[in-house]
């Protein structure tokens, strides 16, 4: 009875369903805000397009960000990935594809990544006291 249980649950530890290493996934509002999202999650932003329309949306600013996209959005939104602390604004315009004319639709995110790891813990250490 014994190797049967064993083998059971060495069965679902190969088990491809569920992931104990994937990112937890922070979801954003589609109607943009404040979101913070850590080190080792993924930022959702639910902007949805038509599939074929002729409008699409794109990364209005910043130039140097905290979150990067993971790839081309899909038809139901973006993931983006944390790449350094700060906080930054992320604006988004659904343009036309064609990439003439005044944007449809704007959305801003004010992005917090919090600080994580070894330079974290020194800073609420020594950091600057309240007097």
């Amino acid at each position: 009875m014994r190797p049967a249980i064993v083998a059971v649950l060495l069965a679902a530890g190969c088990s491809t369903v569920w992931d104990p290493h994937a990112p937890k996934t922070v979801t954003a509002s589609g109607d943009g805000g404040h979101v913070t999202v850590k080190h080792g999650q993924r930022l959702y932003l639910p902007l949805a397009t038509e599939p074929g329309g002729k409008y699409e949306w794109r990364l209005a600013e910043p130039p140097v960000r905290a979150v990067l996209a993971e790839g081309p959005a899909d038809d139901q939104g973006f993931n983006f990935t944390p790449v350094r602390s700060g906080e930054e604004q992320l604006r988004l315009e659904y343009r036309p594809v064609s990439g003439e004319g005044a944007p449809q639709r704007i959305v801003s995110y004010d992005v917090t990544v919090p600080e994580t790891g070894f330079r974290a813990w020194l800073r609420s250490l020594f950091g600057r006291r309240s007097r």
